[in-house]
């Protein structure tokens, strides 16, 4: 490969290899117009080779003096050779030929424009990417080549040699056969025969990538069907609805059609997304308040995931446990009825709106506030949030515990005291400390940010968490800044004491490449660890893990034998001999517990086997999430961003090789990623959330084709059915079965 590196005023191939274009391209442009000038002032146009116009050049003079021509005249460049063609004016041509260009596909369109000899002119490839444009394209140069008489007129653009008979040279072989540009329109694929018998002129209509997407979008949400087939004026569609047999026929770009109405729990999606189809409701859920990223609008807020713990609405759980009854002195069963409400992940710009628009989320219950980073669409509506939640909140009611990275408690401090909001609720913020960069980001001078990422970097193994960008490392950072702020916390701005610092853990078991684990919390049979992000800023992932549920108790084995022994037992002094059953289900594993009747009863035969806990993944805003993948092995569900993507026909410029390029710089990923990584952890469902702006979340047929093939990009990389991925929407409520 040569050194494309040059000194100054010196030379290289690229450079020589540059001037020689140059050179090239003024010599053919100079050829182009001469022959165009004395072709299109001679008097015998018609009848004029490339040979004659350079053997016997007119006079200007004498051109100038003949009438102008009726005839159109069009050059075209192909490869080494310049095409001189003259045409008649344009001529109508049959309509169902560009209905036959109409029903071929982007692949099949370019590969006739390359069979025929249609050149694209330079800088027209940037806008032949739809496949609208590009029938336009080949459907105007068609009509400009419509003429049988014409002749092309070919000439070598460094020299023009004089025509030879047959006598005097050999004829040179050429096995290619070209196609004279101009001289007729070429035949398209599968076009009408000649044949007068009617029924061979009714073609079937190709289906395209696009229409496939379209019908299975229509089929999946029948209300949205129902809705474009009312607005559609054409018969077939209102009497069959919209099939492949007449999608080719219906304009829904153009289409205005009423959008089915509900938000939340009452959007049709809920009712018909695979994911949720038969979804039963459970203990645990989960309630995606905002899925967009940036900034909020008209169709979704930004991010803001809400997790529902409703034990104490667990009537299975009263009932199994004890026989029926709670055990009101057994400490488990009391961390399990007091723990509960609603934690929030993140708290972007509006989220304080998003939550009164859902009767999912009440703000009185929520109990829990985690933040993954300091980035305004994650964080900008903590402090409006708190107001809100102050409003419908006991000022004697416990505090609201918010976690998030270091420098969150004094940024919320100086907020609500700027603001003087002393309508919040109790709160106290605990810190996760010294979390750091990836080491793929590298500090540098950028205009977005203090850190960069580095590709060259990426994938590269053996690459160990260290402490970059820690606190201190910066001194004009906030981090480093947040402790000099002499502001201590006052509880008449709601602030009270008590907030930790929680140190990382770098030896934890479920460490990856030596990145810290935080054990955030352990709450009366649920846990919260965290793990670093890949991201421009110190970010955090978080992973909810429920305990082991202990197996349920089997009365239908117990009862017989306590009924059976039932005088024995109160003889023997137990005066109730169902409370035998607690005893029983409470034995250790192994154990057993031996009747008056001699009957032995053996735990492993009383007693289910322990129910695995439910574990959910919040990944935040990153480009990598590996730190996370020991801690979210086999998660029930794992919540994904997937910012951007690459999608042909929505997407006129780039390739999905320079989107995923561009969301990694920004510290992002796409559907593709998500899907890799769900596939590493052995995820058992994924929802997809943080959308660009540019991607609605409404429930227009544009915003939900969308979306399916978001989903489907992410199903190739992890493999899961479609039951089992989805791209979230603004109040989207997922429960949470158990195991």
């Amino acid at each position: 490969m040569p050194d494309s590196t040059t000194c100054s005023g010196g030379s290289s191939p690229n450079r020589r290899r540059h001037h020689k274009r140059r050179r090239e391209g003024r010599r053919n442009s100079f050829l182009r117009c001469a022959l165009f000038c004395a072709y299109i002032f001679s008097p015998a146009q018609n009848e004029m080779s490339i040979s004659s116009l350079i053997s016997s050049p007119i006079s200007v003079s004498d051109a100038f003096m003949q009438p102008l021509p009726t005839t159109q005249c069009r050059l075209h460049r192909q490869k080494n050779n310049i095409l001189l063609v003259a045409t008649e004016p344009n001529i109508d041509t049959d309509t169902l030929q560009k209905s036959t260009l109409e029903k071929m596909t982007v692949k099949e369109l370019k590969s006739y424009m390359t069979d025929n000899n249609i050149l694209i002119p330079r800088g027209e490839a940037s806008n032949l990417k739809l496949k609208k444009n590009i029938v336009d394209f080949i459907w105007s140069r068609l009509n400009n080549n419509d003429d049988d008489s014409s002749t092309p007129i070919t000439s070598s653009p460094k020299e023009a040699a004089p025509t030879t008979s047959s006598d005097d040279a050999a004829p040179k072989t050429n096995n290619r056969t070209k196609r004279p540009i101009g001289t007729r329109m070429p035949p398209l694929p599968e076009s009408s025969p000649t044949s007068n018998n009617d029924n061979n002129n009714d073609s079937t209509y190709k289906l395209t990538p696009k229409d496939r997407i379209v019908l299975e979008v229509l089929d999946r949400y029948p209300p949205l069907h129902e809705a474009i087939v009312d607005a559609c004026s054409i018969d077939s569609v209102l009497s069959e609805g919209i099939t492949a047999d007449n999608i080719e026929h219906c304009e829904l770009n153009s289409l205005t059609y009423n959008v089915p109405p509900g938000i939340g729990e009452n959007d049709m999606r809920h009712q018909y997304h695979p994911m949720l189809a038969n979804a039963t409701q459970t203990d645990m859920d989960v309630v995606f308040v905002g899925t967009a990223s940036c900034s909020p609008g008209v169709t979704r807020g930004v991010s803001c995931t809400a997790i529902r713990l409703n034990w104490r609405n667990n009537r299975e759980f009263d009932q199994v446990m004890n026989g029926g009854q709670r055990n009101k002195h057994d400490p488990q069963d009391q961390q399990r009825a007091s723990t509960g409400g609603t934690w929030l992940f993140d708290a972007g710009e509006s989220t304080q709106l998003s939550v009164q628009r859902t009767s999912s989320i009440k703000p009185g219950k929520i109990s829990k506030i985690f933040i993954t980073h300091c980035h305004g669409d994650h964080s900008f509506g903590l402090p409006g949030l708190l107001c809100l939640m102050g409003t419908d909140r006991d000022r004697d009611a416990p505090p609201v515990e918010i976690y998030g990275p270091e420098g969150l408690r004094m940024w919320l401090r100086v907020a609500i005291r700027y603001s003087v909001s002393r309508v919040v609720p109790p709160y106290r913020v605990h810190e996760l400390m010294d979390v750091p960069m990836a080491p793929e980001w590298e500090e540098g001078h950028r205009r977005n940010g203090r850190f960069y990422y580095q590709l060259k970097s990426e994938g590269r193994k053996g690459m160990k968490w260290g402490t970059k960008g820690l606190a201190g490392e910066d001194s004009s950072s906030w981090i480093s800044r947040a402790p000099m702020v002499n502001m201590e916390p006052n509880k008449d701005f709601g602030e009270i004491h008590g907030g930790q610092d929680i140190y990382p853990v770098y030896d934890h078991p479920k460490s990856t490449d030596g990145a810290p684990v935080w054990e955030v919390l352990d709450d009366g049979g649920v846990s919260v660890f965290a793990a670093p992000m890949s991201h421009g800023v110190p970010c955090l992932g978080y992973v909810v893990q429920e305990d082991d549920r202990p197996g349920r108790l089997m009365p239908e084995n117990v009862m017989p034998v306590i009924e059976r022994n039932r005088k024995e037992l109160v003889e023997s002094g137990v005066r109730n001999p169902m409370k035998l059953m607690a005893l029983v289900k409470n034995l250790p594993v192994g154990g057993s517990y031996t009747f008056p009747d001699g009957t032995v009863l053996n735990q492993e035969d009383v007693v289910e086997p322990p129910g695995k806990g439910r574990k959910v993944v919040i990944c935040g805003d990153t480009a990598d999430c590996r730190a996370l993948e020991g801690l979210a092995q086999d998660c029930d569900v794992l919540i994904h961003e997937a910012t951007n993507t690459f999608l042909p026909g929505v997407d006129k410029e780039g390739t999905l090789r320079l989107v995923t390029r561009d969301a990694k710089i920004h510290g992002h990923s796409t559907p593709f990623m998500a899907g890799d990584f769900a596939k590493r952890v052995r995820a058992k469902r994924l929802v997809l959330n943080h959308f660009s702006a540019r991607y609605k979340g409404d429930q227009s047929i544009e915003s939900l084709t969308i979306m399916t093939r978001m989903e489907r990009q992410a199903m190739k990389a992890c493999e899961l059915p479609e039951n089992a991925v989805a791209c979230a929407w603004d109040f989207m409520v997922l429960p949470v079965p158990r195991n």
